[in-house]
């Protein structure tokens, strides 16, 4: 039941940096006095630690279900 709590955290903390990230996107905000290359970079750097927090959680909430599946029909037989 933890590791579903723990996988919901990493989904929604996933969801949350990636809307950061797009707000920052198109609200313009970036580092000031760098080249706009390295903010698209930092960008992109939000966009793929989003989803692999998103996809963390997933994997974590999947195996919880899974795990507990498996013991109900351990549990029956």
């Amino acid at each position: 039941m933890v590791m579903k709590r723990f996988g919901t955290f990493l989904i929604g903390l996933g969801l949350t940096v990636g809307l950061a990230t797009t707000v920052g996107v198109f609200g313009h905000l970036g580092l000031a006095g760098v080249p706009w290359l390295v903010n698209v970079a930092l960008a992109k750097l939000g966009y793929i630690a989003s989803g692999g927090l998103m996809a963390a959680g997933a994997v974590s909430v999947r195996e919880t279900l899974r795990r507990d599946r498996a013991r109900q029909l351990r549990d029956k037989v």
